[in-house]
């Protein structure tokens, strides 16, 4: 509400957000979401984000996070109780004044997610604001109507003198500045947008038997492929969704309904070949990048060939679609998805959505490209990046050197480097930045930390903070940030990423490590750093 609050165009109007009254007529402590002070009086508004009903007489509101809040006021009696109060207060301050006598007071509700339509005993529609509402002006103007038709008696107009002193007493100096958390979900309700160019891409994906979709970072890569998955499994056909990031899949299952996942199989490539084939445990440990990049992909596609015609069948997917593509097409893994897709790779429905400057696990890259482009396909490549601001993506492309040109133009915070000298100070700065985000309403689990080493390994681990590892298992504790490795972030973002050991990337890994961990961050981007790594590595 504070960018449509903005838009206000009503004669010397102050607008003052979450007013206390200490002095309310039913409550030891009150509080109004926004107070509007103009000409023609003073106006409270309540406002009532995400879902709301009413059940039995109690209210209930769902906030973002799923959790509901249950109330047995409801907000049309809450914000006439709080108007009631603030006008008793304003007349015992100004008692002496003549315009206060007859100032007019007026209410309204405000559910800006929602059409909201009821016409139950305590609805008062004509001071309801909702999604349908076009005109805030329009809108504040008919709530006074409303309560000046209420009063009986003809208003006075507040002079320019007595609005300001009715402003000042309420708050003082006051600077119409939204909180950050304000400030970030405004950016990511802009940026979580199809781009037309996407839109094109979806109705051409219909049509196509093969498909391979490129594109940077943050242009809707897995927003599509889940799409298209979702689509194909509605028609009856069973899906094979890969991930070489176990992360990357767990959240996508959580996104999946209980049908859903009866016909839609989303899984990570080597937790695919374990269904099958058991780990040797004691061979993986002598080199595990060798035993699972050669030897349990060769266990599996020789598992596969000695199956019978009608054993084959029996395990086989009328689609498979790869995200993380390039980490996935590597001869040896198309190998077996060949013979796990009807019809194979040559007649059988795939789709592959790859961004080759992502790709840090596949050596063969380029011997799986080749493969795949044997078979005909369609090609297509997205430019669009719909997920970061314009200060976040121009960043990335700076530190990474990767062109990052096109953008949803949404501008959003600075990206913000905070240098230290050693660990000690380190842990000052990381706790006073995590204060101060506290202090603006963020939730600490909307924080992710992206560090190239594991959590123990991590400066964050001699810290102290309290974190929760990225796991398999949902949502964190509320107020508690995540941890997770840059390479185990792939696929993933997060509305404020904060990256850590930098120093720490090799040198040959460094640009690449940038583009993906900096390309995270949907609103917000911090790196700390030490002084003299930033310095050093800048000057170059």
């Amino acid at each position: 509400m504070f960018k449509v609050l903005q838009d206000l165009q009503l004669k010397n109007a102050y607008v003052l957000h979450s007013l206390g009254l200490p002095k309310h007529q039913s409550k030891i402590y009150g509080e109004v979401d926004f107070v509007i002070v103009c000409d023609r009086g003073v106006a409270c508004l309540e406002i009532k984000g995400g879902r709301v009903a009413c059940v039995n007489g109690n209210w209930i509101f769902t906030d973002r996070y799923g959790i509901e809040h249950e109330k047995n006021e409801g907000p049309f009696a809450q914000v006439i109780g709080n108007m009631f109060s603030l006008r008793d207060s304003l007349k015992q301050h100004f008692c002496k004044n003549p315009h206060i006598k007859n100032m007019l007071v007026a209410s309204g509700v405000v559910f800006p997610d929602i059409a909201f339509y009821n016409e139950s005993q305590e609805i008062i529609p004509e001071i309801v604001y909702d999604s349908t509402t076009e005109n805030i002006s329009d809108y504040v103007n008919a709530v006074f109507d409303y309560w000046q038709g209420r009063a009986h008696v003809t208003p006075s107009k507040l002079p320019p003198a007595l609005i300001k002193e009715i402003a000042d007493y309420l708050r003082g100096d006051f600077s119409f500045s939204p909180a950050l958390s304000d400030r970030l979900n405004e950016t990511e309700r802009h940026l979580v947008r199809l781009t037309a160019q996407q839109a094109q891409v979806m109705e051409a994906l219909i049509d196509n038997l093969h498909l391979m979709i490129e594109g940077n970072a943050g242009t809707g890569k897995t927003l599509l492929a889940l799409d298209y998955a979702r689509k194909q499994s509605k028609q009856g056909k069973s899906v094979l969704y890969l991930t070489y990031n176990k992360n990357l899949a767990n959240f996508l299952q959580m996104q999946l309904d209980d049908h859903e996942r009866d016909i839609l199989t989303i899984i990570n490539l080597h937790a695919l070949f374990g269904q099958y084939i058991k780990v040797d445990v004691e061979y993986m440990q002598k080199n595990v990048q060798y035993y699972f990049g050669s030897v349990l992909p060769g266990l599996f596609y020789e598992y596969l060939n000695q199956l019978s015609t009608e054993q084959i069948q029996a395990i086989q997917y009328d689609v498979i679609v790869l995200d993380e593509g390039q980490d996935i097409i590597k001869p040896d893994y198309l190998y077996s998805l060949d013979l796990l897709l009807k019809g194979g790779l040559e007649k059988g429905r795939w789709a592959v959505f790859y961004d080759d400057k992502q790709n840090i696990y596949n050596p063969e890259y380029e011997n799986g490209i080749e493969l795949l482009q044997s078979y005909q396909s369609a090609k297509f490549k997205l430019f669009v990046n719909c997920r970061n601001t314009v200060q976040i993506g121009t960043f990335g492309s700076r530190v990474s050197g990767v062109p990052m040109n096109e953008f949803i133009h949404e501008n959003g915070e600075e990206v913000c480097c905070i240098t230290y000298q050693d660990s000690d100070e380190f842990s000052v700065k990381l706790h006073q930045l995590l204060s101060q985000l506290k202090t603006e309403k963020i939730d600490l689990r909307d924080v992710v930390f992206l560090s190239p080493k594991k959590y123990s390994n991590s400066i964050v681990h001699e810290s102290g903070i309290a974190i929760d590892e990225l796991k398999e298992g949902g949502i964190g504790r509320k107020n508690v940030p995540q941890f997770a490795t840059i390479q185990g972030f792939k696929g993933l973002d997060a509305k404020i990423v904060i990256m850590v050991d930098v120093e720490r990337i090799r040198d040959e890994a460094y640009a690449q490590y940038m583009y993906i961990a900096t390309t995270r961050a949907r609103a917000l981007l911090y790196i700390i750093v030490s002084d003299e790594f930033w310095r050093s590595h800048n000057a170059k």
